[in-house]
């Protein structure tokens, strides 16, 4: 498949630390009650699996396989689990868009912080659908960018918002597509799917200095594009990076943002 996409975070060691805080109680917590012993689970976009090892406990004993496009990425969820002691899990490099599976494999398929990601998105979604047995499930989050707030602003932090929206598009993504998976879900060969929103948000000073080390990681990543198209000079990226600083020592600083979520069924048959 042809596809026009660029993951900007690729090789970002700031941004794939942020990832490797992740939780499944906390990620996958509208997923996590139709899990059950035994099932075997596909995690596609597992980053550094600190998501794919909750997905095991839930569904011990039964396999869980965690996928991503960056084999680094890989090496480190495999790392992961082998600290932990997990042996019902393991990682392998593949795309989305090509999974190397045969049809009707697996009982559930989450995905985390991927969707969005994709030019084409309901094919992936279909590959999805495809490696799934009947009468399973599938689970896919992201967050909106369209229902994000961030208190107080400046006209410097509304252009870094408004950069990353752009670059999510240059890249072949959506910042704004979360609200349609449920749709989405159907048009890919779903029968049935319901949707959901969870809030994440920041109003002390440990919270919004720890969303403050995100944004200024994703920022590092798309830092690249950023040049290379000509939207930013590196001042105006060091400018940006010094007012989140700014921004997360403030008494009154607030940040919310609305991560859409949604499930998918198959037929009984």
């Amino acid at each position: 498949m042809s596809t026009a996409e660029t993951y900007t975070q690729q090789a970002n060691p700031a941004f794939e630390a942020e990832l490797a805080a992740r939780t499944a109680p906390r990620d996958a917590a509208f997923f996590l009650p139709h899990l059950r012993p035994g099932m075997r689970l596909l995690d596609v976009g597992c980053g550094p699996g600190s998501i794919t090892l909750g997905l095991a406990e839930a569904v011990s004993p039964g396999e869980v396989v965690g996928v991503d496009i960056q084999a680094a990425q890989v090496e480190q969820a495999r790392l992961r689990a082998a600290a932990y002691g997990m042996t019902n899990v393991q990682f392998q490099a593949a795309s989305i868009y090509a999974l190397p599976f045969p049809d009707r494999c697996f009982d559930a398929a989450f995905a985390n912080g991927v969707v969005m990601h994709l030019a084409e998105p309901v094919p992936a979604l279909a590959e999805l659908h495809r490696v799934l047995r009947p009468g399973g499930i599938a689970g896919v989050r992201d967050p909106d960018f369209g229902a994000s707030l961030y208190a107080p602003t400046t006209p410097l932090f509304e252009r870094l918002l408004a950069v990353r929206a752009q670059v999510r598009r240059h890249n072949g993504g959506d910042p704004f597509r979360a609200r349609h998976y449920r749709r989405l879900l159907l048009e890919a060969g779903f029968i049935r799917a319901e949707a959901g929103a969870s809030v994440e948000a920041a109003g002390c000073a440990a919270k919004t200095g720890r969303h403050a080390a995100f944004l200024k990681a994703m920022l590092q990543g798309f830092a690249p594009t950023l040049r290379a198209q000509g939207w930013l000079d590196q001042a105006a990226i060091d400018a940006m990076a010094a007012e989140i600083d700014a921004w997360a020592l403030r008494p009154d600083a607030f940040y919310a943002t609305t991560w859409c979520e949604a499930l998918g069924w198959l037929s009984e048959h």
